[in-house]
């Protein structure tokens, strides 16, 4: 009842007719609370999706909903509409497209009827339209300068950093952890000169800031349940200037992997080639044009790379005591580094035949 209470008191900071009758807890994603809200209407009932932003993630809010306002606005002054859209939030009352209630930041969406997520594969043209859904992402916001773009969370995708942040956590020893993660430090450290490759190319001027969606899961793209093709790009937190072979590769790393991301029995994880190949293929229908010879020499390793950091972030929270990602059992988020690890280590053995597959689709 509480729940209800204050989904009525969200509500009404925004010119949405009716008042809210139900509610239904939608428990995918690591980090926000995402609800779906029946509101009840002269018309009858409509639906939409709240979310409550975890502001232990997101210190600055407002920026993060400024960056999803910038692309936004950016698409509509332009003309651009695609048949796979982005997620829009509903202006409130105060023109934002956010509202603060109780010291808490809430958005609003409509919500899409006959749509869905998905955690694993369903089909190769599913997995092919998902590529083109994240390539025509990037190519419907390649010239959005990057000044207009709030840096929200500093060194988000900056594997130097992010192995530097593990590190140390291993040394802190903040939950007691530190010896029963022996083996996989020793993948870190063994890894951790080639894992910072793309940080040290962007540091050269070789690889160029783009506007990056940077948690392309495949789980982050809304389905027709009907026709398999892409509705929406959602859970836009994360936009911010960055590059190009991160969204490529956690997109990779999510959803060519032959398991779940939590996956326990390790003999269940590799990289699924034809998965690879169809993902790819979308991609870069869709963005390979506007690449550079530098991004596709670089896209297959930003699979490896990517795949690491994401390990290490879930190792590095394991050993902080589980602050950062939602966990459903007590070493959730050793499974999930353990996964990443073994993925990873595929995709190094690998590399070569990634990087055909990559070039065979150059445009």
């Amino acid at each position: 009842m509480e729940t209800l209470k204050t989904l009525k008191e969200v509500f009404k900071l925004y010119p949405i007719e009716g008042e809210v009758c139900s509610y239904e807890i939608i428990p995918t994603g690591h980090i926000n609370d995402t609800i779906k809200v029946d509101v009840k209407n002269a018309k009858g009932i409509s639906s939409y999706v709240a979310q409550k932003i975890n502001a232990y993630v997101f210190k600055e809010p407002v920026k993060v909903m400024a960056n999803i306002k910038t692309v936004s606005d950016y698409l509509k002054e332009k003309g651009i509409k695609e048949e796979c859209d982005i997620r829009q939030y509903i202006n409130a009352k105060d023109g934002n497209n956010y509202i603060v209630d109780d010291g808490y930041y809430w958005r609003v969406c409509e919500y899409i009827p006959n749509s869905v997520s998905y955690d694993t594969v369903e089909s190769i043209d599913i997995l092919k339209n998902a590529g083109y859904a994240f390539g025509r992402f990037q190519a419907m916001l390649a010239d959005v300068p990057m000044d207009k773009l709030y840096d929200t969370i500093p060194n988000f995708h900056n594997t130097r950093v992010r192995l530097d942040n593990l590190f140390e956590s291993y040394e802190k020893n903040e939950a007691g952890r530190a010896a029963l993660v022996e083996k996989e430090m020793e993948f870190f450290r063994e890894n951790r000169k080639l894992c910072s490759r793309l940080v040290e190319l962007l540091e050269e001027g070789v690889l160029p800031l783009r506007v990056t969606h940077n948690d392309t899961k495949y789980n982050n793209i809304l389905m027709d349940k009907t026709t398999g093709k892409p509705l929406c790009v959602i859970d836009l937190d994360t936009i911010m200037p960055g590059l190009t072979m991160y969204d490529f590769g956690d997109a990779i790393r999510f959803a060519a992997n032959t398991a779940v991301e939590d996956e326990v029995d390790l003999s269940k994880v590799s990289l699924n080639m034809d998965y690879f190949k169809a993902f790819t293929e979308g991609f870069l229908d869709a963005a390979g044009a506007s690449l550079t010879d530098a991004e596709y020499e670089n896209l297959a390793l930003g699979a490896f790379i990517i795949t690491s950091e994401i390990g290490s972030r879930f190792l590095a929270d394991y050993l902080d005591g589980d602050k950062y990602f939602k966990i459903h059992r007590p070493d959730h988020n050793l499974e999930r580094a353990r996964c990443q690890i073994k993925l990873a280590q595929d995709m190094l053995g690998k590399l070569d035949q990634m990087n055909q597959i990559v070039m065979s689709f150059k445009k």
